[in-house]
């Protein structure tokens, strides 16, 4: 699992490599800035997960760092902890305008620190795969075949809408839905056995007509996806109706 990477972004170093020791005794992968324009660069070619901004900097101030970063497409969603010895709520109103996410007061308590890193990282996580998911769903939407992406043991993760109507699955059993046993029961041109088992990271098979009275079929392509230690961690099945032979 790779660390999260945390830009420091402080003009007085004491403050930035007392930061980097307590971060990355947390495992944590620390970057560091010396003034604002640098932790400016740094956010841009360094991609950080969060960054912990001081606010007096000489030059630009942590309140026009966090106001830039907030402008920039390529930094606008990386969360931002202010660092500060002011403890006045009209310095604070002042962060939130500029669009930091947290506070923390300067001398800072380490557990306090870390608990809001790791509480910032944890949201930050939890929206990504909100937005990769509304992202993959509308990939799918568009596609003319029928698309099922199930994980390891062939719990179904993602289906479209035109997979849905090809293979007859219903909403409301998506949810609970054991792909290949469901498969199974289908006339397939290879045992469900074989699906299963396989290595093979590409296999082609058909789903033949098994009903009189709804002569179904289909072409099916599935990918299967392995981790270093060979195990099955991903399936995705391409589904397409063609003639009846």
């Amino acid at each position: 699992m790779n660390k999260a990477k945390i830009l420091v972004a402080d003009d007085i170093t004491q403050n930035v490599k007392l930061l980097r020791v307590i971060l990355t005794a947390s495992e944590y992968d620390v970057i560091e800035a010396y003034d604002g324009e640098e932790a400016l660069e740094k956010a841009k070619t360094e991609n950080p997960d969060l960054i912990l901004l001081d606010i007096m900097m000489p030059g630009l101030t942590g309140y026009e760092v966090c106001q830039k970063l907030r402008a920039d497409g390529m930094t606008k969603n990386i969360p931002i902890v202010m660092i500060t010895a002011l403890h006045e709520m009209d310095d604070r109103i002042k962060g939130i305008e500029a669009g930091a996410d947290d506070f923390i007061s300067k001398p800072f308590n380490k557990a306090e620190l870390l608990a809001r890193v790791k509480s910032l990282l944890r949201m930050r996580q939890s929206t990504a795969k909100r937005d990769e998911t509304m992202v993959l769903d509308t990939v799918l939407a568009d596609l003319t075949e029928g698309v099922v992406v199930t994980d390891g043991q062939w719990k179904i993760k993602n289906i479209n809408q035109t997979a849905q109507e090809l293979l007859n699955i219903h909403e409301t059993d998506i949810a609970n839905m054991d792909l290949l046993a469901y498969l199974s029961r289908m006339n397939l041109s290879v045992p469900a056995d074989m699906l299963m088992s396989t290595q093979e990271k590409i296999v082609d098979f058909q789903i033949l007509p098994s009903d009189p009275q709804r002569p179904f079929h289909a072409s099916v392509r599935m990918a299967k996806m392995f981790d270093k230690q060979e195990n099955i961690v991903g399936i995705t099945l391409i589904v397409r109706k063609t003639e009846k032979k």
